[in-house]
């Protein structure tokens, strides 16, 4: 056993092991042999963002349908989750791997998390992408492609890419900052201009129903395609914590929104923002889960503030454990209005605190109009001020407002068709 398998066994609960057990149960159920036998092939070809694995995963589990599927995932998500779907991954690094998956595979319905990101993250050229999609087209495959920017990119087209996103940075940043930013943005602009003239022809996959009404609506939405799981509604016998357990919060966020904070605040006084929320949790006799990247573990690490405190540091884990975890966590906190493991939490009722917008929507203000009217289905969740003491009464507040809006959503995001039915279309052509 590992040192990071055992640090993890010492958060998990009865009740987190028993989350697990289930999640483990909806896997088994999209690994078992379909009767039917006639679905299709499909192909997921992961880009290294975990909030891509996450959206692929709603799509896929307890879905027999997908029993005939294959995880193709870059080495950053395939090294804690080459066991997410058992005997169904592989890794990939290169456009020769990615043509050997798809010539030896053969797939039905290809599809790309997020296509527009591989380009971003340098995994692959946009012309090396193109050439995939091309083979997969000469194939006769379906191909389809998440969209992180929730369709805003065809209007990119038009107006100028400059003119919708740019970097978040502060106003009085310095002419370094400033010249960093003009460089990200240019690399920005100029791979996703270019992965958009051929991903645009392809329908667009997203994790929510995608409710147009008050929001502007582009020529590309008619390539918008969404899906809502049941699956993933948590049985009633585990929606009560066992009263022997030790409540515990888990507080999330990724490396772009540890280095969004650190630009606008200045790294010493984000890390003592966080601290601060840590302990006073763990005052609270509350046992603490932090999730981040390695650069700010060790800076906490390092800190010596945490210790003598139920706190515990970690660099993201496995899919099912840190789902388990926040799945069964009082409350949750994000620094990112998008990150994708809110919306199971949204489907089932669970308290989320976010602390702040987060990178993207910082980055592309008009996007979070789409945000709040597709994976918030029209309900702008109130924010908690980092910077504010916490009490267990404030917070109940949080869980009282998501509690009642629990039905509302429910009835909103059940307006998208099932997965089984969505691929069925794809396939018809629909």
């Amino acid at each position: 056993m590992s040192m990071q398998e055992a640090n993890w066994q010492q958060v998990e609960s009865a009740s987190s092991k028993k989350m697990k057990a289930w999640l483990e149960s909806l896997t088994e159920k999209t690994c078992a042999e379909n009767e039917k036998g006639d679905f299709p092939k499909t192909l997921f070809i992961l880009d290294n963002d975990y909030g891509e694995l996450t959206t692929i995963l709603y799509l896929i589990q307890g879905q027999s349908c997908f029993s005939n599927s294959k995880l193709v995932l870059s080495p950053r998500v395939f090294q804690k989750n080459r066991n997410v779907l058992p005997e169904r991954v592989a890794m990939w690094e290169t456009e020769e791997d990615l043509e050997n998956h798809l010539t030896s595979f053969q797939p039905d319905v290809l599809v790309l998390a997020a296509g527009y990101l591989i380009p971003v993250h340098n995994l692959l050229t946009n012309e090396a992408l193109e050439r995939i999609c091309r083979l997969a087209t000469d194939q006769n495959t379906t191909v389809i492609t998440a969209d992180p920017f929730l369709g805003l990119l065809s209007e990119w087209s038009s107006k100028g890419l400059d003119n919708i996103i740019s970097i978040d940075i502060p106003t009085d940043a310095d002419e370094n900052l400033e010249m960093m930013k003009r460089r990200a943005d240019l690399k920005l602009h100029t791979e996703l201009a270019r992965a958009n003239a051929y991903l645009k022809d392809f329908h667009h996959l997203y994790p929510t129903y995608t409710d147009m009404e008050g929001v502007d609506v582009f020529r590309s939405d008619e390539k918008n395609r969404s899906f809502f799981n049941d699956q993933l509604v948590i049985p009633d016998e585990l929606q009560t914590p066992n009263s022997a357990d030790k409540p515990h919060w888990v507080f999330i966020i990724s490396e772009v929104d540890f280095q969004t904070q650190s630009m606008h605040l200045g790294v010493p006084k984000f890390i003592t923002i966080v601290l601060e929320l840590l302990t006073q949790g763990a005052k609270l006799d509350r046992k603490i889960i932090f999730l981040g990247p390695s650069s700010l573990i060790e800076i906490l690490h390092a800190s010596e503030a945490t210790a003598g405190y139920d706190i515990h540091l970690f660099n993201f884990g496995a899919y099912e454990i840190v789902m388990s975890l926040l799945l069964t966590a009082e409350y949750s906190f994000y620094w990112n209005v998008v990150s994708h493991t809110i919306l199971i939490q949204l489907w089932n009722g669970r308290p989320v605190i976010l602390l702040d917008k987060g990178h993207l929507a910082r980055s592309i203000p008009s996007l979070y109009e789409r945000v709040i009217a597709w994976y918030y289905q029209g309900w702008e969740p109130r924010y908690f001020d980092q910077n504010d003491p916490i009490s267990l009464e404030k917070l109940a507040e949080y869980r009282e407002e998501h509690a009642k809006q629990k039905a509302v959503l429910m009835k909103a995001y059940r307006r998208a068709p099932s997965p089984e039915n969505l691929f069925k279309s794809l396939i018809e052509g629909k």
